[in-house]
C-alpha cells in the first residue's frame, strides 16, 4: 500500500463513507431491548468472526453525506435527483441495491431519475457503468500500487471495496483510540441490532462518535453513523434498509459492457496525485519506528528535501510532536516527510513533499491543482504570503500551500482555529 499524503486523508474518509464503510443509511425504528446483554469486547469479537463466516449479504441501501454543509455537492457530482455518473458521484449520497458474496465480489446499483449507475468489483476487475452517458469504465489499480503478491485473493478488486471488511477493520482501529460501549439496541433493515459506539478519548478533536448497528443474530454491521462533536445528527451515515443473507448468483459479479456503450480503461486515482507526493512508493510490511525531529530533518536533507518545521514555542499546547516518517524519492516524485503532532483523534499530520522532480515541476503542478479546485469544496487562502487552499468540514480541516519547491499539507480532525494556529507556527 502506498504512503498517503495529507490531502488524501479527506478523500479517503469521503470515499470510506460512501464505498468502503458500507454503503447505506436507514432510519432506525424504535425498538425494545430484546437481545441478550453483551460486552463490547464480545461484540467486537463476534463482528470479526462474522467477517469470516458470512458468505453473502445483499439488500436495499441508502447513504448520506453532510460532511460539507452549505457547499453545492449536487453541482459537483451530477445534479439533484440524478444517479451518479462516476465513482466520485457516489460521495454525494443516494440509494440503490448492494450485493456482496465472499470470494466472488461486490455489485452496487444506484438509481436516479431517468438514469442508473452500476459498480461491479469481481474476477474480471473493477467496472462502472452510467446509463446517463452510456459509458463503461474499467479501472486498473493506482499507478505505483504494485502487483498482487503470490497467494493473493483471485478477486483483489472485490476485496478492496468490501464494506463488511472495511467496517470491521475500522472498528478494530477505532477501538484502540477510544472508549467502546454497547449503547443500546435498535431495529435496522428489519433486524434487531446492537448499537456499538466508539467515542474518542481526545477532548481536542472534532470527531464526536462512531455508531455501528450490528445485526444481533448474524453480527454483520448494518449501519454506520459518524457524528461530529456536539452534533446529534450524523455527518456521515450509511446502512441497509433491507437485508438478506441468501447465497447469490455468481454472474452478478461479472460485468459485460452493454452493446454500443462507450468503453474506456483508466487507473484509479492515486490520492497522492492531488498534491504531487510520492504516490508510487510502497509501505513496508513492518512499520519502522517513528523518527525524532532531528532524525527526520537529517533523513529528508539526505534526499534533498529541506523541511520547514513548526516553531515549538508557537504550537498549540494540544499538539506536541508525536513522530515522523520520511519516504525516499521514487518514479519522478521527490521525497516526502510525514510529521505527526497531537494524540489519537486529535492528531494533526503535516506532509511536506518535493512533488514532481524538476526545476519548476512542483510549483507548476501546485498552481494547476489550485486553479482546478471545485468551487464549494475548497477555498483559496494565503499562507505566509504564498497561495494555498483550505478545506473546512464538520469533521476534517485541511490547509495546503507551497513554500519554495515544497508542497505542504496540514490536516486533522481538529477545530479549524486549531489547524490555522498550527499552520501559522509552521509558516
Amino acid at each position: 500500500m502506498s504512503r498517503r499524503s495529507l490531502i488524501s486523508v479527506l478523500v479517503v474518509v469521503l470515499a470510506a463513507a460512501a464505498l468502503a464503510i458500507g454503503i447505506a443509511a436507514s432510519r432506525a425504528q424504535g425498538s425494545t431491548a430484546t437481545l441478550p446483554t453483551i460486552a463490547p469486547a464480545q461484540l467486537l469479537a463476534r463482528v470479526a468472526a462474522a467477517q469470516q463466516t458470512t458468505k453473502a449479504v445483499s439488500g436495499s441501501v441508502a447513504w448520506s453525506n453532510g460532511l460539507i454543509p452549505g457547499s453545492d455537492l449536487t453541482s459537483l457530482f451530477g445534479g439533484s435527483g440524478a444517479a451518479p455518473t462516476s465513482l466520485t458521484g457516489l460521495l454525494m449520497g443516494g440509494s440503490g441495491r448492494l450485493w456482496i458474496q465472499q470470494g466472488a465480489g461486490l455489485r452496487l446499483e444506484s438509481q436516479g431519475s431517468g438514469s442508473d449507475f452500476v459498480l461491479v468489483a469481481g474476477k474480471n476487475g473493477l467496472w462502472s457503468y452510467s446509463s446517463a452517458t452510456d459509458s463503461a469504465t474499467q479501472y486498473a489499480p493506482p499507478a505505483g500500487a504494485g502487483k498482487p503478491t503470490a497467494g493473493a485473493s483471485p478477486s483483489p478488486a472485490a476485496t478492496s471495496v468490501n464494506p463488511v471488511s472495511a467496517i470491521t477493520k475500522a472498528l478494530q482501529h477505532f477501538a484502540a483510540t477510544g472508549a467502546v460501549a454497547v449503547s443500546g439496541q435498535t431495529t435496522v433493515a428489519g433486524r434487531q441490532s446492537y448499537v456499538l459506539t466508539v467515542t474518542p478519548t481526545s477532548t481536542t478533536t472534532t470527531f464526536g462518535s462512531l455508531r455501528v448497528a450490528v445485526d444481533g443474530t448474524t453480527f454483520v454491521p448494518l449501519r454506520v453513523q459518524v457524528f461530529a462533536r456536539g452534533d446529534t445528527t450524523p455527518t456521515l451515515s450509511a446502512g441497509f434498509t433491507s437485508v438478506s443473507y441468501r447465497s447469490l448468483a455468481g454472474n452478478l459479479f461479472t460485468f459485460t459492457p452493454p452493446a454500443g456503450a462507450n468503453v474506456r480503461h483508466t487507473s484509479l486515482p492515486s490520492p497522492q496525485g492531488l498534491m504531487g507526493g510520492a504516490g508510487s512508493q510502497t509501505r513496508p510490511a513492518a512499520q519502522p519506528a517513528p523518527l525524532t525531529l532531528t532524525q527526520a530533518r537529517a533523513r529528508a536533507a539526505g534526499y534533498g528535501l529541506v523541511l520547514t518545521l513548526p516553531r515549538q514555542d508557537s504550537l498549540p499546547a494540544s499538539l506536541p510532536f508525536a513522530g515522523a516518517t520520511v519516504a525516499p524519492p521514487a518514479r519522478g516524485h521527490g521525497a516526502t516527510a510525514i510529521l505527526r503532532y497531537g494524540t489519537g483523534f486529535g492528531t494533526v499530520a503535516l506532509v511536506e513533499s518535493q512533488g514532481v522532480t524538476g526545476a519548476s515541476g512542483a510549483s507548476a503542478n501546485f498552481q494547476q491543482r489550485l486553479a482546478g479546485l471545485p468551487q464549494g469544496l475548497a477555498t483559496r487562502t494565503t499562507v505566509a504570503g504564498t497561495p494555498g487552499y483550505e478545506i473546512a468540514t464538520a469533521l476534517f480541516n485541511v490547509v495546503a500551500w507551497q513554500h519554495g519547491k515544497v508542497t505542504a499539507v496540514a490536516a486533522g480532525m481538529v477545530p479549524q482555529a486549531t489547524l490555522q494556529a498550527f499552520v501559522a507556527a509552521v509558516s
